[in-house]
């Protein structure tokens, strides 16, 4: 295991663990959502790089890294639909494939039949985005580590590194960098050649732009690594007035949220304070009190009695 530090929002640090082997990662708590852009760029490059090396299958009696302890397999439900991780039972963290990561964060779509076609002819190879082996021509699986075969969406991608459309509020070169590389794409699905500034939809058929290799991916992307940080260091006024607008749009969410959180405190606090039918009982109060209350009533008891028994 390999730790890495990354850069998360707020400029804070985020620890995390990566097999390069085993293809996968390691996320204490919510460290996942709490990756900057830049930093989440940096850990698809570090998936990537681990591309290179082998898969090793992770054993069936895998433990907790931080107690050792036994993982137990969880089926999450994002916005981008079902996602898996092996989690501790004491929950310390949660292991992660590339691909389950990626998938959560919905950068993934499902591999077409047309896609198929068309990887084979341009490359001569369906490549696996988790480990990055060669995938069967016919298979939905790939052999070597068991992801199902699909692609990287390069628009949602750029997307999730810049949601905030930092790229546009800079100086030229890095857009007319990335551009010139946007020219001479194709699309994946079809082969036909994409117009400048063309990154989220085929005018031929339609399709996502999207790739099978993580690497070349990450190459389409890279260029927003440099724009990130220089705003990071130094954030733009326009870029400031649009993550306030982004906290507002958030507010009525948040807010609806606590509404539901405070309802449910109180639908909670009444049912555990309603009479039996009977009326109060002494019993059933006294235990639901905590253990500090229940020594002083008995405390306050006991001295009461003994003033009787002394008088």
């Amino acid at each position: 295991m390999q730790r890495l530090a990354l850069e998360g929002h707020y400029a804070q640090s985020v620890d995390l663990d990566l097999c390069s082997d085993c293809h996968l990662v390691w996320f204490d708590l919510v460290e996942s959502a709490r990756l900057a852009g830049t930093g989440l760029l940096a850990l698809i490059e570090r998936m990537a790089a681990a591309q290179r090396l082998a898969h090793v299958a992770l054993r069936p009696d895998a433990a907790c890294p931080r107690c050792r302890g036994a993982l137990k397999t969880v089926h999450n439900l994002t916005r981008w639909g079902p996602s898996l991780q092996l989690e501790c039972l004491a929950r310390h963290g949660a292991y992660q494939s590339f691909a389950q990561f990626m998938q959560e964060k919905g950068l993934l779509r499902p591999m077409s039949r047309l896609d198929r076609a068309r990887l084979i002819e341009r490359d001569r190879r369906i490549d696996c985005v988790n480990c990055g082996g060669a995938v069967g021509t016919h298979d939905e699986r790939c052999s070597w580590c068991g992801s199902v075969a699909s692609l990287l969406d390069v628009a949602r991608l750029a997307h999730a590194l810049d949601p905030l459309g930092t790229l546009d509020l800079l100086a030229p070169q890095p857009v007319q960098a990335l551009r010139a590389r946007q020219e001479a794409m194709g699309c994946a699905a079809c082969g036909a050649a994409l117009p400048p500034g063309q990154t989220v939809a085929c005018p031929q058929c339609g399709a996502t732009l999207a790739i099978s290799r993580l690497a070349e991916a990450v190459a389409q992307v890279e260029a927003l690594g440099p724009a990130l940080r220089q705003q990071a260091l130094a954030p733009s006024p326009e870029l400031v007035k649009r993550r306030l607008a982004a906290l507002d749009a958030d507010l009525p969410r948040q807010r609806e949220w606590v509404r539901e959180m405070e309802a449910e405190t109180s639908r909670n606090a009444s049912r555990d304070w309603e009479p039996d039918e009977d009326g109060f009982s002494w019993s059933d109060w006294f235990e639901r009190q905590d253990r500090l209350t229940r020594g002083v009533v008995i405390a306050l008891v006991i001295g009461f009695l003994w003033l009787l028994l002394h008088r």
